[in-house]
């Protein structure tokens, strides 16, 4: 049952309206709660306008994306990539981790003139081991290449 306050419609421009109308209840929804809509507590209108602006052109980018990749609902989509940042951004600390642990072991070999820290990174070695890191458990998380070292 639908109610109207608008007798000449017929149910089938009922329906209509109500599905575009269901349509924008969906967006607010979702906005609100996975994009944090509404959630900006700056006291500055235009932060706010930059806020709204910014959850209006993730969503779209969402939309665009659950459309390509057949996902039902964004929550699920949302949580799926929240996931994979997280992710990435562990692999990414893992490496900065990993690549200031060779900087220390290399500036201590290096004390004793040895070893070129540029000339290492450059080195085959050093290749190595980061495509050893990259092979791992997170190589589909992991940032470019260029973004490395």
């Amino acid at each position: 049952m639908y109610l109207s306050t608008d007798l000449s419609l017929s149910f089938i421009e009922t329906m209509e309206i109500y599905s575009v109308r269901w349509t924008i209840e969906i967006f607010f929804r979702e906005t609100k709660q996975h994009l944090q809509l509404g959630k900006c507590e700056s006291q500055d209108f235009d932060a706010k306008i930059a806020h709204v602006t910014t959850t209006y052109i993730l969503y779209a980018f969402l939309s665009y994306y659950r459309r390509v990749n057949d996902y039902e609902i964004l929550g699920g989509l949302f949580e799926e990539m929240k996931g994979d940042m997280v992710e990435k951004n562990m692999a990414q600390q893992l490496w900065g981790m990993f690549d200031e642990l060779l900087d220390v072991v290399i500036m201590a070999i290096s004390k004793s003139g040895t070893v070129d820290i540029h000339a290492f990174k450059k080195s085959e070695e050093y290749q190595y081991i980061k495509t050893l890191f990259e092979d791992s458990f997170l190589s589909h998380q992991l940032f470019d290449g260029n973004n490395v070292a």
